[in-house]
């Protein structure tokens, strides 16, 4: 009978908990408070081939992930962690630009970007000249390089520095958070740049 007693309790607090939004702790590890040299500008062009620069998001938390569509198994992830995290805001993701940059705009074309996030309507993948690219990387201080493949039909890969960027509503970078985080610890940092 005790033992009934203690399960059924133990159930209550879990049910209690579930509908909590605070139940996942705002992630500590792996997210770095930015300064103001980072800008987070940008002028590219989307999957329709419309310009688009950072200014039309102000009023927005932009997260912003740079990564390319032929990546084998890393930007992939994190592009289903982003998803996954709009579905975890419910409608908070309203307040959310989700921006994809894409770090290999040779092969990105907006023809591309339209195929690879055919699964997530909202995503906003952004592509451009290599001069607009880099200028939108150097705004975020992000890496990245071409890396030689001899021996694949690839011909390269892109080596980048893996990190969500969340800005506040002015469309000033504020945090940078290393790639793997959970879907659930993302949307609780973006839920507290909501309330902020």
């Amino acid at each position: 009978m005790r033992y009934h007693c203690f399960l059924a309790a133990v159930m209550a607090v879990m049910l209690v908990s579930c509908d909590r939004e605070t139940v996942v702790p705002i992630p500590r590890e792996g997210v770095v408070q930015l300064s103001e040299q980072f800008t987070g500008d940008f002028a590219l062009i989307d999957k329709n081939g419309m310009a688009r620069t950072d200014e039309e998001f102000e009023g927005k938390i932009m997260l912003v992930y740079f990564g390319f569509t032929h990546c084998p198994d890393v930007c992939p992830n994190d592009v289903n962690v982003m998803s996954a995290a709009l579905n975890e805001l419910g409608d908070d993701a309203a307040h959310i630009a989700p921006i994809f940059i894409s770090v290999d705009p040779e092969r990105d074309t907006p023809q591309a970007l339209t195929e690879y996030f055919a699964f997530d309507e909202r995503i906003i993948p952004l592509t451009g000249s290599l001069e607009a690219a880099k200028a939108a990387r150097d705004a975020f201080k992000l890496f990245a390089q071409k890396s030689p493949l001899p021996d694949s039909a690839l011909e390269y890969t892109v080596n980048h520095g893996r990190f969500f960027y969340i800005t506040d509503r002015a469309g000033q970078p504020e945090f940078a958070i290393v790639g793997g985080i959970s879907p659930q610890g993302l949307a609780a940092l973006l839920r507290r740049s909501i309330k902020s």
